[in-house]
């Protein structure tokens, strides 16, 4: 693949370089100083000049009189960078792209950045002609079925523990089940008190070594009340309700997601999605399953891990992917970005990609499962994400050919969108036959991009 062209015009003055301290971490993208495209969608054909406006909230503290910005790929590769004086507390910056892709524009104060924050906007041209970078290892599907061989040599050993919570109608406990290599999968497992033939919701994690108990896992008790047999993963090996000798042991671990990365046998992800495949063989194993629905869903790394579990397990039978991580790793060598865990290609000086890496990772690139993924996923990404850029999150989905939709949100960041819980209350209507928890789910042709049928 070649390096993306670009073609940028820009108003107003030349290039300098920025001389802007970073904006404060605590304030959030467009709370002082607000960037927006002139599209309210924010998609443009490739080409057509795109209108980044900057303004100024009315209350601001310490209004700025001149802004610094800068254009890049997606925040993987400066297009342009200036200054700019604002008028009447505005002004505007054109760009355009003449290849599919991102455009990402950031301002940020000369002056008073800590305090003022700055803006972000993104424009997206032609989102769903973007092509990954991910490239598929001609065994790769073998690779993988030899894993799912291994695992199933190991018995099940399931063991579960009642845990104590404030909802009477639900029952929750942890439960753990064996693994390859000598590991042990851990979750937490929720359902409705007393109910049977239930559909089943499979929630993957989120990245990190979270902290202890139920603040582990966000999802299950609410996936309960809305009717599933739900089960929230843990990627590790480590009891759920954990002593302060088991937090000790695994504060070493918070760089797994870089651990044996140089060999496909040896990446600590390995471990992780075969446990997403033995989780579902607990899960099946149980008699309050209906034998119809298995929903893999997800956020961030959890994202990846929902479309993952769905490549690797036919069982699953439809995916919820929000801003999925761990994919398009070979992005910056194309001068485009990569999902968290960001430069994973990257030796040990953090700058030379490793061939060993590269080959190595290929097997575990959310991309390259996402081709062979059979089942209806629903997905949404920001536009302004920077810990899943929007265009490794569009490449993910372009490589999608089973029924797709996705909501892309323009001045979102690491999160979803205010309408995708009404838009996800719709899906899991139609794919787990659950009713609408909020009377009000809104069908699928309102997101940016239609569901194919099948």
């Amino acid at each position: 693949m070649k390096p993306l062209k670009t073609l940028l015009t820009f108003l107003l003055f030349p290039l300098v370089a920025l001389r802007a301290a970073e904006p404060s971490k605590s304030i959030n993208p467009n709370t002082w100083i607000k960037a927006e495209t002139d599209h309210p969608d924010a998609i443009y054909k490739c080409g057509e000049k795109a209108v980044f406006r900057v303004s100024v909230a009315d209350k601001a503290p310490n209004a700025p009189s001149e802004i610094n910005w800068t254009l890049t790929l997606d925040g993987a590769k400066v297009l342009g960078q200036g200054t700019l004086t604002l008028k009447d507390g505005s002004a505007t910056v054109e760009g355009t792209l003449a290849e599919p892709g991102v455009l990402q524009f950031k301002v940020t104060p000369t002056l008073n950045a800590e305090t003022l924050g700055g803006g972000m906007a993104g424009a997206a041209f032609e989102p769903y002609q973007i092509a990954p970078t991910a490239k598929m290892p001609g065994d790769f599907e073998e690779f993988w079925s030899a894993q799912k061989v291994e695992l199933a040599k190991v018995p099940l050993d399931p063991k579960i523990e009642p845990v104590a919570q404030d909802n009477p109608a639900i029952e929750l406990f942890e439960v753990s089940f064996a693994n390859i290599d000598g590991h042990r999968s851990h979750g937490y497992l929720a359902k409705p008190k007393g109910a049977t033939s239930l559909p089943i919701m499979i929630s993957q994690p989120g990245m990190g070594v979270h902290p202890n108990g139920l603040k582990e896992s966000r999802w299950v008790i609410a996936n309960a009340v809305l009717g599933f047999l739900a089960l929230d993963m843990s990627a590790h090996d480590m009891p759920m309700e954990r002593t302060p000798e088991d937090e000790a042991r695994w504060k070493k671990f918070m760089g797994y997601p870089y651990i044996g990365s140089d060999d496909r046998m040896t990446y600590y992800y390995r471990q992780v999605f075969t446990g997403m495949v033995r989780g579902i063989d607990y899960l099946t194993s149980r008699p309050d399953w209906n034998h119809k629905a298995i929903i893999s869903a997800g956020g961030s790394q959890g994202g990846g891990l929902a479309i993952i579990a769905a490549a690797l397990d036919p069982r699953i039978t439809a995916v919820v992917s929000i801003a999925p991580a761990l994919g398009e790793h070979t992005g910056p060598l194309y001068g485009r970005p990569d999902a968290a865990p960001n430069n994973l290609i990257m030796g040990r000086d953090k700058k030379t990609p490793d061939p060993k890496i590269i080959e190595a990772t290929a097997y575990y690139d959310t991309v390259n499962f996402a081709r062979l993924v059979k089942v209806p996923v629903l997905m949404s990404s920001g536009l302004i994400d920077t810990a899943c850029p929007p265009m490794t999150v569009l490449s993910i989905y372009n490589a999608l050919r089973c029924p797709k939709q996705i909501d892309l949100v323009p001045l979102l960041g690491h999160n979803q969108g205010p309408r995708f819980v009404e838009f996800k209350n719709y899906f899991l209507m139609e794919q787990a036959g659950i009713a609408d928890p909020s009377g009000k789910a809104t069908a699928p042709a309102n997101l940016g991009a239609p569901i194919f049928k099948k």
